[in-house]
């Protein structure tokens, strides 16, 4: 059987040009990989430069804004030194002379008070820029907001003021009080007749009759000079507790009997020394 034959010239014409065709493909993917390369890189630097412009215009206006922050606080802290300024140059009225009738009502002090808002006119600056919305609202702000201070101060003030003339009337009211209470007791004193009974009363459970009573030493400080004593009548003890040197102590023993008066001339470590005073009428026991 004869073999089968091919014309190999056939194949030849197109293996040359495939082998002619193939650097002409890759001439073409490598420039279409520079002109994408280049656009990518092209892409970047106009990334970065916008990026650039955009940090560096919220900068601007952060500074320009912190600048204009500055001034309006530069302006608010003038204020509140021209206001203080105006505050203590206020003039005080003179005390006008009271006339003092026969039985005159307690009266309240009147005070005036200069408003603190009351600043002269402040002159704008010739090259100062004009301030911008923000910082109007803002310097406005916290003037309304010292202006309230101001306020909340004043009536707390006032409040005190009305409390401390309260105060002074109920202490004046039970000063008297007192004082009547105790010119009672020393013209009581006074229209009773007395007599002095020494004593030395030494620490311990010793009693000693003194008078209608009977004293018994507690405890002694010889350091601060201080004494108790216990008054015994009719088995009771008055205790007469954390008493100083050349005191004179007031006490009674019944319901409606004198007043006597205990005085402690010495205290020494363990020993007081003193005297009793008591009506002559009721020395005996």
């Amino acid at each position: 059987m004869a073999g089968i034959e091919f014309d190999r010239q056939i194949f030849t014409p197109a293996a040359e040009a495939q082998r002619a065709q193939a650097p002409k493909a890759i001439g073409v993917i490598l420039l279409v990989l520079a002109l994408g390369l280049a656009g990518l890189v092209g892409y970047k630097v106009f990334t970065q430069a916008s990026q650039s412009n955009a940090i560096a215009s919220a900068n601007a206006q952060v500074e320009q804004l912190q600048q204009q922050l500055a001034e309006s606080q530069k302006r608010v802290a003038e204020l509140e030194k021209h206001r203080r300024s105006v505050k203590a140059e206020v003039p005080v009225p003179a005390p006008q002379p009271v006339v003092v009738a026969k039985n005159p009502a307690p009266a309240k002090p009147v005070y005036r008070i200069a408003a603190g808002s009351a600043l002269p006119p402040q002159p704008k600056p010739a090259m100062a820029a004009a301030p911008t919305p923000t910082a109007q609202s803002a310097a406005n702000a916290n003037t309304a907001a010292i202006q309230s201070e101001l306020t909340a101060n004043h009536e707390a003030w006032q409040a005190t003021t009305d409390r401390l003339a309260d105060v002074v009337g109920v202490v004046g009211q039970q000063q008297n009080e007192l004082s009547e209470t105790r010119e009672a007791v020393n013209q009581l004193l006074s229209q009773t007749r007395r007599q002095a009974l020494s004593f030395e009363l030494l620490r311990g459970n010793n009693r000693m009759p003194v008078g209608p009573v009977t004293l018994q030493l507690k405890s002694v400080d010889a350091k601060s000079q201080r004494y108790s004593v216990c008054v015994y009548f009719e088995d009771r003890c008055i205790e007469l507790k954390d008493r100083v040197l050349n005191e004179v102590v007031v006490f009674v023993v019944s319901k409606n009997g004198a007043p006597l008066e205990l005085v402690a001339t010495k205290v020494l470590r363990d020993q007081i020394v003193g005297y009793l005073e008591v009506p002559t009428d009721k020395q005996q026991r």
